[in-house]
């Protein structure tokens, strides 16, 4: 059984939120971990052939998932709460801070640097992806018991990131930032202060940590402008396929891109991430370019280019039988 991830030739079963897989209607759910807990509930529409359960890459939510099926009662004393971190760790969305604490540390299992005893250390690493994602997997199951109990007691793991994560919300709230949301072109466009201090508030590359934003807002293409920096991104909701809305689809960026570096006074280069990707990007080339363009001219460009690309067909259609499942790299 293949969990959180697409079917490979003699798998005998899905459980995934994944476009293109085929996990039975009757579990659909917006995470795997939910789709997890559905097949848990309902063990007679399972077949008898699975013996393994398995996952192809390591996630909060992949995790979840597996642990939730072979881990006994670990779904009847934490299923709900383990859900809440399973949406931290694909969809950057906070509904509980236990479950986010639980995801930062879930994350943080695949950081060397973390100085725990659960991390991997680079010479312990096996060679190949699936191994690592199989040693990291086994960290996180023999904790996930204990981390669901009392996440609080996990400091070492999840504090570097819950700090920017709280420093990204108190932006939010105190004026560092802000988000306005158009809601026809399913767009929230983030504002960062020039002044703003963005050193506690980054998180992987990105000005604020990303779960202070999706948490703040529902639209699914995030426009940031932090001065020179800046950047429309879609959020992973829009790749897979929810149970609970279809979200607006997503459509090709390349022209838009053209046009932005057409418009930049210097050598700046604009690039799309493609809309197969994950969590495709719009965004200059290069990890220090800066743009030329003035935000709200840029801002604008992408709601006009946005406005005019939804009338036609999508470049992306997650609930089409013609959808893959497998990510563009």
């Amino acid at each position: 059984m293949i969990v959180d991830g697409a079917q490979r030739p003699g798998t005998a079963y899905t459980l995934s939120h994944w476009p293109g897989t085929p996990t039975p209607p009757a579990f659909a759910a917006d995470l795997s971990a939910e789709i997890a807990r559905n097949a848990l509930a309902h063990r007679h529409a399972i077949p008898a052939e699975p013996r393994v359960a398995s996952i192809d890459h390591y996630d909060a939510d992949g995790l979840v998932a597996l642990a939730l099926l072979v881990l006994d009662g670990l779904d009847a004393e934490h299923g709900p709460l383990l859900v809440e971190a399973a949406r931290v760790g694909d969809f950057d969305v906070v509904t509980d801070h236990s479950a986010a604490l639980v995801a930062f540390a879930l994350n943080a299992l695949d950081d060397s640097e973390r100085g725990s005893g659960c991390t991997v250390a680079p010479s312990a690493r096996p060679a190949g992806a699936f191994a690592y994602c199989g040693v990291l997997a086994q960290r996180a199951l023999d904790v996930l018991f204990d981390l669901a109990a009392h996440p609080e007691g996990f400091e070492s793991l999840w504090g570097d990131e819950f700090a920017a994560y709280e420093s990204s919300v108190r932006a939010l709230t105190e004026g560092g930032a802000s988000i306005e949301e158009f809601a026809d072109q399913d767009l929230a466009v983030v504002r960062v202060d020039p002044q703003f201090d963005t050193a506690p508030t980054s998180w992987e590359g990105a000005s604020l940590h990303r779960a202070a934003v999706h948490s703040a807002t529902d639209r699914l293409r995030v426009a940031t402008v932090a001065g020179g920096a800046m950047e429309l991104r879609y959020r992973y909701e829009s790749w897979v396929r929810l149970a609970t809305r279809r979200p607006r689809l997503r459509v090709d960026l390349d022209r838009l891109a053209f046009d932005l570096t057409a418009a930049e006074k210097h050598a700046a280069q604009w690039t799309f991430d493609g809309a197969r990707s994950i969590t495709g990007a719009l965004h200059l080339v290069g990890d220090d370019a800066t743009s030329t363009i003035d935000p709200e001219q840029f801002v604008e460009m992408v709601r006009g280019q946005l406005h005019t690309l939804d009338q036609g067909p999508p470049a992306w259609d997650p609930y089409s039988d013609r959808s893959l499942s497998s990510p563009a790299e």
